[in-house]
């Protein structure tokens, strides 16, 4: 008797989630120009230039021990001229810059180029660069964050959060 009031609601639940339907998320799918390979990451420009740049702020942490770093996000500037979303691709020291430049650059704004009129997203890697003035790079800077290998850099930084 007692496996007949324990089976009774369980078999009710099953099918109850059986018959549940199942919903479908319609997720406008983008179509955008893939621009991150390093061949063609110098053509960005051809399609959208940076109208407002916002420096990232300097995390306190990082400041209070001389730290430099760098941060390599991947974003798709969509039809808008925002940057839609990102995914970082590498960060030195590991996740220490991260949040600083993520909402630096949801701040961002681009504005179509002449040959870009129909406003076409464009997906890209930014890097964000993130120096004291007056401190010095060390040598595992500029063995994690090299020169020249992203499509944008930004210079020092000098506020702080």
């Amino acid at each position: 008797m007692k496996a007949l009031y324990l089976l009774l609601p369980l078999t009710s639940l099953l099918t109850a989630c059986g018959s549940t339907p199942t919903t479908e998320h319609n997720v406008e799918k983008l179509d955008y120009i893939d621009l991150s390979s390093v061949e063609l990451r110098d053509r960005v420009k051809d399609y959208w230039s940076v109208f407002t740049k916002v420096e990232p702020l300097y995390p306190i942490a990082a400041a209070s021990k001389g730290l430099a770093g760098c941060v390599e996000l991947m974003t798709i500037i969509n039809s808008e001229g925002k940057a839609q979303g990102y995914k970082v691709l590498s960060s030195y020291p590991k996740g220490l810059f991260d949040k600083a430049a993520a909402r630096s650059l949801s701040s961002w704004a681009w504005l179509p180029t002449n040959v870009n009129v129909t406003k076409q997203p464009i997906l890209t890697h930014i890097r964000i660069d993130f120096m004291i003035d007056s401190i010095p790079v060390g040598k595992k800077y500029l063995k994690n964050c090299p020169a020249g290998e992203t499509f944008q850099v930004t210079g020092k930084i000098r506020k702080f959060y």
